[in-house]
């Protein structure tokens, strides 16, 4: 199987930050390029176009094999050089391994959602999911100045496209766990602590 730890920005992060550097595969996206603890360079990193264009994002993220950039509009996708283009979409359906020309996933949850997506698509059928609460207070990012807001989606959108991966992927193959201790994945994923996933328990 080939795996990957997809990593949100949810503060149970702090508690793993010295696990992550032995993660061999990761994506990342939003605000994790201005997390000071982090002390490892993410495999694939993603982003909305949205806050890159307003400069709350780097055009120039850190990353080690592709970078993507996801938007509800199209003419949004082509404002910056060298990111691949994902377009959301939230009547869409979920993004297969083996589709092509434009990257359409389906939105409405979280951009966790999405990174999944394109995992599936790049032909990853071990994930692994880390620091989506979706729950709770803060995330580990601050909003330049506008103190810690934490962004949740309602439980209806959030587990119907959760349950629909779940779902799909499952019955594709994939293998799908989530690491985040006390996430509100962990109602439709199967929870295992990352300490067993690497093997250090």
């Amino acid at each position: 199987m080939s795996a990957i730890f997809v990593i949100g920005s949810g503060p149970s992060l702090l508690k793993q930050q010295s696990m992550l550097k032995d993660l061999e595969t990761t994506f990342c996206c939003n605000r994790f390029e201005q997390w000071e603890a982090r002390d490892f360079t993410p495999t694939y990193y993603i982003c909305n176009a949205s806050v890159v264009s307003r400069g709350l994002e780097p055009t120039h993220p850190p990353f080690r094999r592709e970078k993507f950039l996801v938007s509800a509009r199209k003419d949004k996708l082509n404002w910056f050089e060298g990111w691949h283009s994902v377009y959301k979409q939230r009547d869409h359906d979920l993004l297969l391994p083996g589709h092509e020309g434009l990257l359409t996933v389906k939105s409405g949850a979280s951009m966790a959602a999405i990174m999944a997506q394109v995992a599936v698509w790049l032909g990853y059928n071990e994930l692994y999911f880390l620091g989506i609460e979706q729950r709770g207070r803060g995330h580990v990012f601050d909003l330049k100045g506008e103190g810690t807001v934490f962004l949740a989606s309602a439980d209806d959108a959030l587990f119907g496209i959760w349950q629909s991966i779940k779902d799909t992927y499952e019955g594709l193959g994939v293998k799908l766990r989530d690491c985040t201790p006390d996430g509100r994945l962990n109602d439709i994923l199967e929870y295992v602590p990352l300490e067993e996933v690497l093997g250090t328990e």
